[in-house]
């Protein structure tokens, strides 16, 4: 399966279409996985999904408002972020990665996309007691595999009016005065392993 095929086939299974842009963040980070190691995917489809699962499902189900404003903590590769970002020329996006490689990584595919100037990349660490990002607040704070859901709901509070959690379908306590606002509960369309993007307001 090509990469078009593998991005194609995600999308067609969030039941969307395919924004312009994708193939081209595909193909940014398939160049700088084969030197660099960016990702665990050894297939056009493990990338695609890595990549494209998330992001497909929040935008299907309009979950990103116009002209919205993100955060993502432990960037890593940029997903879902970028392919947010690229679905709509009205957002704006802060990058938080503390490796330099994976920040020069995300600083070189937002400017292959045309979108450097709505996405900021800050190379650094947050502090989980007092977690501090230039241009908060955001209006969405999201986290993949850097905390676990315990740990982020708190600090993605103090830097965003919504917080997302992604999880592999497991379920998330209500912690302090944030309570669960809207969930989305999927499956990666190659395994049918279960994913869920749960949202979270005080």
């Amino acid at each position: 399966m090509s990469g078009a095929d593998a991005i194609r086939a995600v999308c067609e299974a969030a039941g969307m279409s395919e924004p312009d842009g994708w193939g081209t963040y595909f193909d940014v980070v398939q160049a700088w996985d084969a030197r660099t190691d960016l990702t665990s995917a050894r297939t056009d489809i493990e990338l695609a999904e890595i990549l494209f699962v998330d992001a497909a499902q929040m935008i299907r189900a309009g979950w990103v408002a116009p002209s919205a404003s993100l955060v993502d903590i432990g960037a890593g590769v940029g997903a879902p972020t970028l392919p947010i970002l690229v679905s709509d020329q009205t957002l704006r996006g802060t990058l938080v990665e503390p490796r330099r490689i994976r920040t020069a990584f995300l600083r070189t595919a937002a400017g292959t996309l045309g979108i450097a100037g709505r996405a900021t990349m800050l190379e650094q660490k947050v502090d989980p007691a007092n977690p501090a990002v230039e241009g908060a607040p955001f209006s969405i704070a999201l986290s993949r595999a850097t905390f676990s859901p315990e740990e982020w709901l708190p600090i993605g509070a103090q830097l965003a009016e919504e917080v997302w959690v992604l999880t592999a379908g497991t379920e998330v306590a209500d912690t302090g005065d944030l309570r669960l606002h809207r969930r989305l509960d999927y499956e990666v369309p190659s395994s049918g392993a279960p994913r869920s993007i749960l949202a979270y307001r005080s």
